[in-house]
């Protein structure tokens, strides 16, 4: 009899979350994400994520458009209708969830208060033990990888490559040169 090991999304997710209120303008989000090195901050009220405001937020959404970030208000450019994973949720259903909605981080919370974030680069990293776990992959000389999420497009792909420090498909390997 086969018995599935998993791997809770709490053991490998990202418990300080940079978080700011939907009150604060876009150019001190984009400031505090640039200060902590990080691709998001999650919106809070209360503790409670009630949105994300991402990278491809700002650009999209404020520059793109010619916005001036510093009158902009994170509340109206926040990507809404935030998907959230519980911290017992097996990570590569996390994995899947992620791929299926085409994102690239989840928010982990627990009686709807933040507690966490799962990135797509905090699965690509931990990717090879848990598809080893699960018999699906292996990692290949350290410069290739099985089945896990394209740190890039999101998508969830059989072979993932190192390419810059980030775990990328075959499509985005090519077009990062």
């Amino acid at each position: 009899m086969y018995l599935k090991k998993t791997v809770p999304v709490k053991e490998i997710m990202t418990e300080n979350v940079l978080t700011c209120s939907p009150n604060v303008s876009v150019a001190k989000a984009a400031k505090l994400m640039t200060e902590r090195g990080v691709g998001c901050v999650v919106i809070t009220r209360n503790r409670k994520p009630v949105g994300i405001l991402t990278e491809q937020d700002i650009l999209t959404k404020v520059v793109s458009v010619d916005q001036k970030a510093s009158k902009v208000l994170v509340r109206d450019v926040m990507s809404k209708g935030l998907i959230t994973v519980d911290p017992d949720t097996d990570t590569l259903e996390a994995a899947r969830i992620m791929a299926k909605n085409k994102i690239r981080r989840l928010p982990v919370v627990r009686k709807n208060i933040l507690i966490g974030i799962l990135t797509a680069s905090d699965i690509a990293s931990f990717s090879p033990g848990v598809a080893e776990a699960l018999e699906h992959s292996e990692t290949l000389g350290g410069e290739e990888v099985g089945r896990s999420v394209c740190e890039l497009c999101g998508e969830v792909r059989e072979r993932l490559y190192e390419v810059n420090g980030m775990w990328v498909c075959e499509d985005c390997k090519e077009t990062m040169g």
